[in-house]
């Protein structure tokens, strides 16, 4: 279910400018715990479906692609807005 060619059929749904990234359960799960996401594997179901519950997070990296903030699905937009505007229009002294 999990196969690149899933993983491409999904990303479609999504703005072309967007990183997908996979590997081995071992490479995934370590991924998860660096970035902190929570990740669980609901039950099965008899067809063999199942879903994932997970955090919902989005990563902003610098211009060198070093992790400069994330946001999150309780923050208020206008607070996310602050921050992106505040790191892209930030001039070391």
């Amino acid at each position: 279910r999990d196969s690149l060619k899933a993983l491409k059929e999904y990303a479609k749904d999504f703005h072309p400018s967007y990183v997908f990234l996979t590997g081995s359960a071992v490479q995934v799960q370590q991924m998860a715990k660096n970035f902190r996401v929570y990740v669980s594997k609901a039950d099965e179901t008899d067809d063999g479906d199942y879903l994932v519950d997970h955090s919902i997070v989005v990563y902003f990296h610098d211009d060198t692609g070093d992790l400069a903030d994330c946001f999150t699905q309780s923050m208020r937009p206008t607070d996310v807005v602050e921050k992106i505007v505040e790191r892209m229009t930030f001039k070391p002294e």
